[in-house]
């Protein structure tokens, strides 16, 4: 396990960028580039609220950490910050087709990329999206403090299927297209479901595309993302007492060969001021033809922190967390095992985390060849954004093996203590 601290003698935080302004949203968009999403909000502060487009680049980043990460392009949000966001590629990488949906107070904004530009970043042409606006939809509905909380794509969709939910409670599925093709904010949901008393705090399909898992204040519900029917409620797993609750879910693709629906969940104490306070990781298995939902490893995060932020790499093998006071973890999903922690890595809470890729296809059309992506050389890397503005990119490195001298010693120490019980019980 691989640990540093912020403090006085440790290792110096691994950053990479800073976004300018208050940013609530971080999303990896194709191999190159991560997405910032914020503002000032409705308020007329004098922040902007946009969308900005950074290239991790090695060009003039510190030997530190080798890479940089420069904002090449920002898009004007108007009146509204970005508070949640999703990406999904609509086509591949090399055709730089993306649709975006943005959480901005009780609307959700599509946006579309429609392939690469040069943007003229202090006159380097760095590469960039031809982002544009393409629809805009209610998606929360109540009537004294209406809110868009979460938003999460079907990953098998292409970007055409997106849900979302907020403070009435409700998950709206929607389909992109027939947004985009109308001209006004009143499209209805292909699907809508009561499924928490107050805010739905998180969401996510499963990868099968064939479940919905939600959060709100009372607990999880796993639904059916076609007819919205209730499937199972998720109980807390033995392992965790009462006084927590829990945070945020992703699924991942593990369980893709056995038919089960495996996920990831984070659980936080209630209670901030408790001496006891905690978090924790556990990972579950769902079975939609037996209708049961097992945790298969329930693990302590940490003591004394709470998790903020919670995703999983596309392979599903890995886990990270961001914490509410600074803190970075990448965990074995498998094993919920910690690879690797860096506490109060960043001044403020962590408000957005994302795996990056180890390899970067070209994007010229015709060459099917990769180049080392900002992963390359170690397990598992991710981009993080705080509430400080600060952006960081933590390095999981591959265990180091035994250096042949242990192993040496381990085994003449072994071969040493073997010889002197045979002579013991030959002496006997």
């Amino acid at each position: 396990m691989t640990i540093f601290g912020g403090g006085g003698g440790q290792k110096k935080a691994p950053l990479i960028g800073d976004s300018g302004i208050p940013a609530y949203c971080l999303k990896k968009i194709g191999s190159r580039h991560i997405l910032v999403a914020g503002g000032g909000g409705a308020s007329k502060t004098g922040v902007q609220n946009e969308i900005q487009t950074h290239l991790i680049t090695t060009e003039m980043a510190t030997p530190e950490v080798g890479f940089r990460s420069e904002c090449v392009d920002k898009f004007d949000t108007e009146s509204m910050a970005t508070m949640n966001m999703d990406i999904a590629c609509a086509l591949d990488e090399q055709n730089a087709r993306y649709v975006i949906a943005a959480g901005q107070e009780n609307f959700c904004c599509l946006y579309m990329t429609r392939g690469f530009k040069l943007a003229d970043a202090e006159n380097n042409n760095q590469l960039a999206f031809d982002i544009k606006k393409v629809g805009k939809i209610r998606t929360d509905q109540h009537p004294n403090n209406s809110y868009q909380k979460c938003v999460r794509f079907d990953r098998n969709s292409r970007g055409k299927i997106f849900a979302t939910g907020g403070a009435d409670g409700h998950i709206r599925i929607w389909d992109a297209q027939a947004i985009f093709r109308m001209e006004n904010e009143n499209a209805e949901p292909l699907c809508t479901i009561q499924a928490h008393k107050a805010d739905v705090d998180d969401l996510d399909f499963s990868s099968d595309s064939k479940t919905i898992i939600s959060v709100g204040g009372e607990g999880a519900v796993i639904w059916k993302a076609q007819t919205g029917e209730r499937l199972y409620d998720l109980q807390f797993p033995i392992e965790i007492a009462r006084g927590f609750k829990m945070r945020s879910v992703r699924c991942t693709p593990l369980g893709n060969a056995s038919k089960n629906t495996v996920f990831v969940t984070a659980y936080n104490s209630i209670s901030r001021g408790s001496k006891d306070q905690a978090s924790y990781l556990s990972l579950w298995a769902f079975n939609e033809e037996r209708k049961v939902a097992r945790p298969i490893v329930t693990k302590l995060m940490a003591k004394g922190q709470s998790i903020s932020s919670l995703t999983v790499s596309e392979c599903g093998n890995f886990t990270a967390i961001g914490t509410m006071s600074g803190g970075v973890g990448v965990f074995d999903t498998h094993e919920c095992r910690r690879l690797y922690f860096a506490p109060e890595s960043h001044g403020l809470f962590v408000t957005g985390i994302e795996f990056v890729p180890k390899s970067a296809p070209s994007l010229s059309e015709g060459l099917a060849v990769e180049s080392p992506g900002v992963s390359s050389g170690f397990q598992a890397s991710v981009v993080t954004l705080a509430a400080d503005k600060t952006m960081q990119l933590h390095r999981v490195p591959y265990s180091q093996p035994q250096p042949f001298s242990e192993m040496l010693l381990i085994t003449s120490i072994i071969s040493l203590l073997f010889v002197w019980l045979s002579s013991y019980f030959l002496l006997v």
